[in-house]
């Protein structure tokens, strides 16, 4: 009697194709979905730019690298499909077998294999770039990827099952051959056929005072005159003040370094972090168009750290940003020293465009021509702080006014353009469409 009550009950437990696992992996795959859809909506929506993606952080690196793009559509997007596949054919699988079913369960579980192994295979290919060449980890990426693969794996760990129950083999050669060929696949598309640089996001910042030399010196006026640079207003400066689109802060050009001819008709500044890569690629562009407009066109030099220890808007410092603060003060000690010398400097702390040069070997070859005493004395002056103080409000209200806080930030005209064009070309194109360059 309790030998036929084991059979059937045997014979029952055959009949179940899945449990309460099925529930956990479609649970798994639909947090991925949400996660990945989220970024795909924001890439295409914002290109990269995502919130809690600040500028110049882990996650800001690899959405805008070439390896979060697939021939040009973002990498979300056909992992979104995947996992959705991968979630709606689960509803394949019904909890009993049926005999008139068997052949559709069959396929499920094929497809279902399939999307497993490319999940795992996707999610290896992503992690590994972003750990090999990257160097940077993107939360959400990684978070979608891990959910997805854990809800991989518990599939496969049961698939075994589910095939003895349909009486069928599960390919795991095939299988891995098949995640193989995807890595393989996805990998030499982006590496052959790499997105192309996006244009940089110029945002018109209505009516404002034009950025060329006016012969009439105008004062300094500041958003907040108790707090920023408040003596500047009483300086009779040379050099006509330069305005800042949409707000009533204007900056005095002595107090900051110029590259170009202080006197040339066209000015253009931009905001930079010396850690930050975009920013020196900028850089790189800027000093190649300089000469083709000689006493014609100059660029304002504008140190803005991202980098918590001096600037209040950055809540955590990210790792390429430390001593960023360091960098800015000692850009501005050596103009405010000898602005003759700034130029000298500029052109050897910028000779690497593609990599910083050590915080040590930028203070001792400043100290080498200003005067380790003087540099001292500079960097810690309530002058040289203020500067720094206005360079960031400058920041914080082209970010609030673009609704963006990428950077570098550079202000032509009555525009702010965020982040770098993607050519010297393309951003002389935009300085002779905007500026009189003739």
């Amino acid at each position: 009697m309790s030998k036929s009550k084991s059979n059937r009950g045997k014979s029952h437990d055959d009949k179940i194709l899945v449990g309460n696992w099925i529930q956990i992996t479609r649970a798994l795959l639909i947090s991925a979905s949400i996660i990945t859809a989220y970024l795909a909506l924001l890439t295409l929506k914002q290109g990269g730019d995502v919130p809690g993606c600040g500028p110049e952080s882990d996650c800001n690196k690899v959405l805008n690298s070439q390896w979060a793009y697939l021939l040009g559509i973002p990498v979300s997007i056909p992992g979104l499909v995947l996992y959705l596949v991968f979630f709606l054919k689960t509803f394949g699988l019904k909890d009993h077998l049926l005999s008139p079913k068997i052949k559709n369960h069959i396929r499920s579980l094929n497809t279902l294999t399939l999307c497993a192994f490319g999940v795992i295979g996707a999610g290896i290919w992503f992690i590994a770039i972003q750990t090999l060449v990257i160097k940077a980890f993107c939360p959400y990426c990684c978070t979608a990827h891990v959910l997805a693969m854990t809800a991989a794996g518990i599939f496969l760990a049961r698939s075994g099952v589910i095939a003895k129950r349909l009486n069928v083999k599960i390919n795991i050669i095939g299988g891995i051959l098949t995640m193989i060929t995807l890595i393989t696949i996805i990998g030499a598309t982006q590496y052959l056929f790499p997105k192309q640089k996006p244009a940089a996001k110029i945002i018109e910042l209505g009516n404002s005072e034009t950025n060329t030399v006016n012969n009439e010196t105008q004062p300094k006026i500041t958003s907040n005159p108790n707090q920023i640079n408040i003596t500047a207003n009483k300086l009779n400066n040379k050099e006509a003040p330069f305005p800042i689109p949409k707000t009533e802060l204007s900056l005095i050009t002595s107090k900051l370094p110029i590259i170009g001819d202080r006197n040339a008709k066209n000015r253009i500044a931009i905001l930079f972090d010396y850690t930050c890569h975009h920013c020196r690629t900028l850089h790189s562009y800027i000093r190649e168009v300089l000469p083709k407009y000689e006493n014609k066109l100059a660029c304002i030099m504008i140190p803005m750290p991202l980098d918590s220890k001096c600037n209040p808007l950055i809540k955590t410092t990210q790792k390429d940003h430390i001593n960023a603060c360091n960098y800015a003060k000692i850009c501005l000690a050596v103009h405010q020293i000898s602005p003759g010398k700034y130029e000298e400097f500029d052109t050897w702390l910028f000779s690497n465009h593609n990599f910083p040069k050590q915080l040590s070997k930028v203070r001792e070859y400043a100290e080498k021509i200003v005067g380790e005493k003087i540099l001292n004395e500079t960097i810690n002056s309530q002058s040289l702080l203020d500067q720094l103080s206005t360079n960031i409000e400058v920041y914080n209200l082209n970010s609030k006014n673009g609704k963006t806080t990428i950077m570098p930030q550079t202000i032509i005209k009555n525009r702010v353009m965020f982040g770098p064009p993607p050519s010297t070309q393309a951003l002389e194109k935009i300085l002779i469409q905007t500026l009189d360059l003739k």
